[in-house]
């Protein structure tokens, strides 16, 4: 079972002395000026699952709250920022300096599939109900990083605003460990890094 935190302990953030969170005081700027090094000692240590987040060169530590109904998982930062994802795709985001939200969140598993749609909310700027379309485009098996054992490339495309971005998925052993997402058409991709606690 995956090592999830319950609200009541979410107070850890603020006690935990080896990690500096100070990076979240500016909710505009919710990721910091700032790089954070996880090494094995920093996951060995951490008692729950946790996601680094990567953004304009700033990194950000986001803790597993809960797994929901549909199989998603919602991860939350130091100043209840919100991030959900659905097979390591993000579904949601609430507090970011741009957030997004899918309508449903049935989406394939990008292992297994060529191509769906669906529709999303962005915000800053806003765009109500678009038609976002994931396609596939290739897989590709690394050479020399032994941490993944398949590449995957997934193409998002909204014609009506002309967004043609792709994003990218890396697995170890079927399990998503890392993924590079452009989730507003307008700002930097977003990297994530998952470290599962069982």
């Amino acid at each position: 079972m995956i090592k999830v935190y319950t609200l009541i302990t979410v107070i850890f953030v603020s006690s935990c002395t080896s990690i500096d969170y100070t990076y979240f005081n500016n909710i505009k700027n919710t990721f910091a000026r700032n790089e954070i090094n996880v090494t094995e000692s920093f996951i060995k240590n951490f008692e729950y699952s946790f996601i680094k987040v990567s953004y304009k060169k700033n990194d950000a530590i986001f803790v597993l709250a809960r797994v929901l109904e549909d199989g998603s998982y919602e991860w939350i930062g130091a100043n209840y920022e919100v991030i959900i994802t659905k097979s390591g795709t993000i579904i949601e985001t609430i507090g970011l300096e741009s957030d997004i939200k899918f309508h449903e969140s049935q989406l394939p598993d990008f292992k297994n599939f060529k191509t769906s749609s669906h529709y999303i909310d962005l915000y800053n700027p806003n765009l109500v109900f678009e038609k976002l379309s994931f396609n596939y485009l290739d897989t590709k098996l690394p050479v020399k990083d032994l941490n993944y054992d398949q590449v995957i490339t997934i193409q998002r495309v909204s014609e009506t605003i002309g967004w043609h971005s792709k994003d990218i998925y890396f697995y170890n052993k079927g399990a998503i460990k890392r993924s590079i997402q452009k989730i507003n058409p307008l700002k930097p991709p977003i990297e994530i890094t998952f470290f599962f606690k069982y």
